[in-house]
């Protein structure tokens, strides 16, 4: 089979619900890097919210960060994009009039919302778990609201220059789908991309940017082969490195159109330790 280097998705694959690496997990990936496999982490998360949930021992060999926008070699970053400030403002104004939840990413920081939002934000994340959005992802906008946000009261020029990723999310698909809507208009005005990882999230990224490009990135600087490559996710956001890897698996708890373009389903879902179980039948020790 030949599968040299695994690719990662944190969410949904990598993660339980409450945003830990199973020990088996973690103790199987160390085995693997050891008998002399490349681990990768492929993320829509910023490297400071990866690294945040990740241990300190897990054993990635480099990372792909907020859907390919920043790529780093071990501690060195080897890559970085960022968005156009007349986009991160429009879209901050918008947000702000539709009372969207959105969430700022910038280089090297925490998830941030401006302060005059706090109200309208944290509304969205009370009260029982909407049916539409996955256990998973509501607990990370509870923890990032609750715990984890950096609420400033403006943004400087410098500040808005250094956005990675602005984050979307709506516990109405309906809604989703109409602001999803309204950023495909807008790339008739600004160059920008954007990917979902369920119903009720976009993620929006520069253009001719995601998964894959970052994969691209870390294969060629450490010269590895893409046939080699295993890729193991769960969302809309993990079928461009799918497309470029030679190997791909979609766990048992993702959409069916995802599973449908993976060459593997794992048997069990992310949050029954599902990747441990399929990496252990893939390698078969």
């Amino acid at each position: 089979m030949g599968i040299q280097t695994i690719m990662l998705d944190l969410d949904g694959t990598t993660l339980t619900p409450d945003n830990q690496v199973t020990p088996e997990l973690n103790h199987y990936l160390k085995e693997l890097s050891a008998r002399g496999k490349h681990v990768f982490v492929v993320t829509g998360r910023t490297e400071v919210d990866a690294l945040n949930v990740l241990p300190n021992d897990f054993p990635a060999k480099g990372m792909v960060a907020s859907n390919g926008m920043t790529v780093f070699a071990g501690a060195e970053k080897i890559y970085q994009r960022t968005l156009s400030k007349p986009l991160v403002q429009l879209l901050i104004q918008r947000s702000e009039e539709h009372k969207f939840y959105y969430q700022l990413h910038p280089i090297g920081g925490r998830r941030t919302i401006l302060s005059r939002d706090r109200g309208y934000v944290t509304d969205q994340i009370n009260g029982e778990k909407p049916e539409s959005v996955a256990v998973n992802e509501w607990f990370s906008r509870r923890q990032a609201v609750l715990e984890d946000m950096v609420w400033k009261d403006s943004l400087s020029d410098k500040e808005l220059e250094e956005i990675v990723k602005i984050y979307f999310f709506s516990d109405d698909v309906r809604e989703m789908d109409a602001w999803k809507t309204g950023l495909q208009e807008l790339q008739d005005e600004f160059s920008f991309d954007y990917f979902s990882s369920s119903h009720n999230n976009v993620e929006l990224v520069g253009k001719n940017i995601s998964k894959a490009s970052g994969i691209r990135r870390l294969l060629d600087h450490y010269h590895l082969s893409p046939d080699e490559v295993l890729a193991v996710g769960d969302g809309e956001n993990d079928l461009p490195m799918f497309r470029i890897a030679g190997h791909s698996a979609a766990m048992q708890n993702a959409p069916d159109h995802v599973k449908a373009q993976a060459d593997w389903v794992t048997d069990a879902p992310y949050f029954d330790n599902g990747l441990y179980k399929f990496l252990k039948h893939i390698f078969q020790q």
